[in-house]
């Protein structure tokens, strides 16, 4: 009798128990697609799977690298499970635009762009020229409308960061609303234009402090556009949480008070930020203009909250992304949660990541045409 080769046994005990793995990884890979559409008001075990989509789908391939060295047939269970959601990988991975560097701006774009300065705060350095060098980043990138948020600065005086940037960017008008403030200072969200500001206001409703919703109405030729800029609820995770996160599993199950906490944070952050998408969307639904939203979500493009308020909108980096889509890499360099998105009556010309280490958000800009 001919001997099998290795490639020819059937399943010993250690593939089998592999194939049991990979059936759980599966799973999981199905249930990441279901954040998207499942209300963590509702269940929200559901969001951490959306919050998993990038690791969970590298281990799939991961599996599916051992079945094809294995026993090809199996590798197509990975494989069907990746093809059911193949359309997803779009919205973090694109090549729809040839390159992912600014360009000079046509004088026919509205170029937007929307940076989180973390209060200009240094990611990971002390503080230095981060407003100087916020200044000089908005000047080439050269944007005709700006979100911030968490936004600081002095209110009286000659250290107003606010005039500064109005009078150094070339902008006509701002509108800065602190969600703290005293007789000299404050912070919240900004929205600079290069256009007039005739409307502006707040989204009250499921506001949390300095992770909430403002919008200008901006005058532009003969259009006015509505323009929000959003901050959804943080996972207010300090760093002895994101050391604790960091740690294997067996070490986090030691520890079952901290494993509580952590979970309680990230529940509350997943159902609130639910609640703010759901309000922000019935805004909109009442908005006279065509509008345009971004901000930093703090949440993926899996998850309920940024689909919620995306419906019937164009997502620019979807439209136009160049790239694996990150925005953020403070603790995990994997997630992009940042987003501009806008009206369909708009188009998306271009878009762009600009990979600046200053806070420990990446810049994000768009032209769009209207």
């Amino acid at each position: 009798m001919k001997k099998r080769s290795f490639l020819q046994k059937r399943l010993g005990y250690f593939s089998r128990t592999v194939l049991v793995i990979n059936i759980f990884a599966i799973a999981a890979l199905l249930l990441s697609y279901s954040a998207s559409f499942i209300d963590p008001q509702q269940f929200w075990p559901i969001a951490f799977f959306g919050l998993g989509f990038l690791p969970i789908l590298i281990i799939n391939l991961g599996f599916m690298v051992y079945w094809f060295l294995r026993k090809k047939r199996y590798a197509l269970l990975s494989l069907f499970a990746i093809l059911a959601g193949w359309s997803l990988l779009g919205k973090h991975i694109n090549f729809k635009n040839n390159k992912d560097k600014i360009v000079v701006k046509a004088d026919t774009t509205l170029r937007v762009m929307s940076f989180n300065v973390h209060l200009f705060e240094k990611f990971n350095s002390p503080k230095d020229n981060f407003r100087e060098e916020t200044a000089e980043l908005v000047n080439t990138v050269n944007p005709d409308i700006i979100c911030f948020q968490e936004f600081y600065s002095r209110i009286r005086g000659s250290k107003q960061f606010t005039k500064l940037l109005k009078e150094e960017g070339k902008f006509e008008d701002y509108y800065f609303e602190p969600v703290s403030k005293n007789d000299y200072e404050g912070y919240g969200q900004a929205i600079f234009s290069k256009f007039p500001i005739i409307d502006h206001g707040t989204i009250f409703k499921n506001g949390y402090g300095i992770n909430r919703i403002i919008f200008a109405d901006i005058k532009r030729e003969a259009d006015t556009i509505r323009v929000y800029n959003v901050h959804l609820r943080s996972f207010a995770l300090q760093e002895e949480d994101k050391e604790f996160i960091q740690l294997s599993a067996a070490a986090q199950v030691k520890d079952e008070e901290k494993t509580k906490q952590v979970g309680r944070k990230l529940k509350r952050a997943f159902t609130n930020r639910s609640e703010q998408a759901k309000s922000l969307r019935k805004h909109i639904e009442s908005c006279p203009y065509p509008y345009i939203v971004m901000g930093d979500f703090n949440d993926t493009p899996m998850s309920y909250s940024v689909n919620i308020v995306g419906q019937n909108m164009y997502n620019a980096f979807e439209e136009k992304g160049f790239g694996w889509g990150v925005t953020h890499f403070g603790m995990l360099p994997l997630f992009q949660i940042d987003y501009i998105l806008c009206d369909k009556a708009i188009t998306v010309d271009n878009y762009g990541i600009i990979k600046e280490r200053l806070s420990d958000h990446y810049p994000i800009w768009a032209d769009l045409i209207h």
